[in-house]
């Protein structure tokens, strides 16, 4: 059973050989996302619209912007790398949930 909404996508964009990346909305960032360290593998599941439900793996990921001309760097905004046994469209509007809490890595 889901535990905590991570994000809702927004957009997706297909990483050939790596999985799909997958962002919220750039006003609404996946503020859930900053409590793990960068790589950490999370359980997930995908929750679209029609209802239907999907189970899998994802990584935590950044994506960085460009420097705007007359200001600072913008912060990188957290996402999430989903990695999908098979082909599945991941529409806007998708919810991705934590599934578990991820095993800590000493204890591995």
């Amino acid at each position: 059973m889901p535990s905590e909404k991570l994000l809702t996508i927004d957009s997706s964009f297909v990483l050939t050989g790596l999985g799909v990346l997958v962002r919220s909305a750039a006003g609404q960032p996946a503020e859930a996302l900053r409590r793990f360290a960068l790589y950490t593998m999370l359980p997930v599941e995908l929750e679209l619209a029609d209802g239907r439900r999907h189970p899998t793996t994802a990584s935590v990921e950044e994506v960085a912007h460009p420097s705007p001309a007359d200001g600072p760097l913008p912060p990188p905004e957290p996402a999430l790398l989903l990695h999908l046994a098979e082909a599945l469209d991941v529409p806007p509007g998708t919810v991705v949930w934590l599934s578990a809490e991820p095993t800590p890595p000493e204890w591995l």
